[in-house]
């Protein structure tokens, strides 16, 4: 009992940031559909119509909602949908703190010193966020039946029990996988290989719905058995077995986490990757590297900038495969081919690549930008603030290091994925305009900043709750957040977004510097 205690005071303020997000994006998408949806029955259905046809350019992302003209089948699509994303990025930051976090910072030493056994610690901690999933699962319902009563409408208790289970369930399992990947892998690489294994077992999932070849292999993902159930719409459904199918991934998972936890060394892997042989020295390394300011802070980090520029670029090429397949879907509905035409004024092919593969590369940035702040709260935590300011260094000194290095990151990032994103394209016979393009992958580096410069601020006042809270602040702006604005011809579809982003940059300028000057 100490020990889940113990696990839920640690993991708090991420409870409390993700309830909060959970809440606001239910409350928000409910009240929205309200006010863009219309009143009367034809406007609704045209309107369901709209939504079910704009779904296409999130196939990779989200499945094909159910009755959209109604608030729960709008709610399920644009709510509860993307808070599984949420919360699968949640149970990664938790479960990799946990595994490896608490590690490096005497944490589990100390726990394992009272005399808990190292099966019951992993059982206290997942029992912990098991209970925080869902109390920010309840939120979310919570900020549904707020939203849902501000329409003058009610709510089906089955429906909305049902689905606050099933998001508890799939952020679990999520938990579960990635404390097992970071029992396996090395403290360095346990984030990055957790945070991988995810990225693929969505993709897996939802890339099946357009590579058929990808169907035989769903069957891994835990989003997989999320998707067997729609509970909110009227006429919807619940999968008894997925929903079983999930705590039992979960249960399996949590069983190997712990046998692996109990076959390995405190800060050890339980696979070891065997290194040449060495002669131990205790002398200053001779790299020249570390000398150069900004330099140093990339190839420290050098590893994982290389796979988060082979993931964003593998994105894009798996982006340019499927615009075409959008685009097919899209003119097979004789009523949206018109509709189409009223709002894109550019060619088809790349302002539907720029809508969706920009909205997917801000998600995978925000995601860039909060590992780096994680990185921040941890040496703030772990001691290695106070060595760097010791050598010595003035504070003005690491923060402008770290802003550097960060937009050198991000830049390099960016630059593989949009060099990618234009040959790939070129070769998909999509010509790209490359001033374009230039510009929108220089637009996502301000987004990384502003998020860094709030996850700065967050770190500035208490570095344990900054990714939780920070997680919540960048993913409020997800992807296809303004479909439904889309849908009724308010916004121009530019090619790549860059057109609309322009106007953004002096206010994430502003955040940013505030950040940071902390």
């Amino acid at each position: 009992m100490t020990s889940l205690l113990l696990g839920l005071r640690l993991s708090r303020w991420g409870i409390v940031g993700f309830s909060i997000a959970g809440f606001a994006l239910t409350f928000i998408q409910a009240v929205g559909f309200y006010q863009i949806a219309g009143h009367s029955p034809a406007e609704r259905a045209a309107f369901g119509a709209s939504m079910t046809a704009l779904s296409a350019q999130f196939v990779a992302l989200f499945p094909t909602p159910l009755r959209p003209d109604t608030v729960g089948g709008y709610v399920q699509f644009r709510g509860f949908n993307v808070l599984t994303i949420l919360f699968a990025v949640w149970a990664l930051a938790s479960s990799t703190g946990f595994a490896r976090g608490d590690e490096e910072h005497g944490i589990v030493e100390s726990e394992l010193g009272t005399g808990i056994t190292r099966p019951a610690l992993v059982a206290s901690r997942v029992g912990a966020f098991a209970i925080a999933v869902v109390v920010a699962s309840a939120a979310a319902g919570a900020g549904y039946v707020l939203g849902v009563a501000s329409g003058g409408e009610t709510v089906s208790a089955r429906g909305l029990i049902e689905a606050c289970a099933l998001l508890a369930a799939v952020g679990l399992a999520c938990y579960a996988l990635t404390l097992l990947v970071a029992q396996l892998a090395p403290v360095r690489a346990a984030t990055a290989l957790a945070g991988a294994l995810l990225l693929a077992l969505f993709l897996v999932n939802s890339l099946s719905r357009v590579f058929a070849s990808l169907s035989t292999w769903r069957w891994l993902s835990p989003f997989r058995y999320y998707e067997l159930s729609q509970p909110l719409p009227p006429g919807g459904y619940f999968d008894l077995r997925g929903s079983l199918v999930l705590l039992a991934i979960a249960a399996v998972a949590t069983a190997a986490a712990a046998v692996a936890f109990m076959r390995r060394d405190l800060g050890a892997s339980l696979i070891r990757i065997p290194a040449p042989p060495h002669r131990p020295s205790f002398s200053a390394s001779s790299m020249p590297l570390w000398r150069l300011p900004v330099a140093r802070g990339l190839y420290e980090h050098r590893l994982g900038l290389v796979g988060w520029s082979i993931a964003m670029a593998v994105l894009a090429w798996v982006f340019v495969a499927l615009t075409r397949t959008i685009v097919q879907v899209l003119l097979s509905i004789p009523t949206l081919v018109q509709y189409l035409s009223i709002f894109v004024h550019h060619r088809l092919y790349p302002a539907v690549l720029g809508y969706t593969w920009f909205d997917v590369a801000q998600l995978m940035f925000a995601a860039f930008a909060i590992t780096y702040v994680a990185r921040w709260s941890s040496e703030d935590t772990d001691g290695r603030l106070e060595m760097y300011l010791s050598t010595p260094q003035s504070r003005a000194a690491i923060v402008l290091e770290r802003m550097a290095v960060l937009v050198v990151a991000s830049l390099l990032v960016a630059a593989v994925s949009g060099v990618v994103l234009f040959y790939a394209s070129h070769a998909a016979g999509i010509d790209l305009d490359s001033r374009r393009l230039v510009e929108a992958c220089l637009l996502l580096v301000p987004l990384v900043l502003v998020s860094a410069g709030a996850g700065a601020l967050l770190a500035a006042w208490n570095p344990r709750a900054a990714v939780g809270l920070l997680g919540a602040f960048a993913f409020a702006k997800k992807p296809g957040a303004d479909a439904g604005p889309r849908a009724r011809g308010s916004r121009k579809l530019d090619t790549c977004h860059a057109e609309a982003g322009r106007r953004r940059v002096r206010r994430l300028r502003k955040v940013a510097k505030h950040g940071f000057r902390r």
